[in-house]
């Protein structure tokens, strides 16, 4: 088995203020809070094309870089 490298630079445009949640509210606060320091959880994220799992990927990114994580 190979890893690849994902392409998870933070991205200005993917926040958690512009992801509008929807039915998906659960899962943007629980990603809020896995990107604020001191959290060492884990979460699995699934969903339909267009459901917005690449903006929540790029947004916690942003958000624990922003933290200093």
């Amino acid at each position: 088995m190979r890893q690849l490298p994902l392409d998870l630079r933070a991205r200005r445009h993917a926040t958690f203020d512009n992801f509008v949640a929807g039915a998906n509210g659960e899962a943007l606060a629980r990603l809020r809070a896995l990107a604020a320091p001191g959290c060492y959880e884990m979460i699995y994220l699934w969903g339909t094309p267009g459901s917005g799992r690449s903006h929540l990927l790029r947004a916690t990114a942003a958000a624990a870089s922003s933290a200093g994580r």
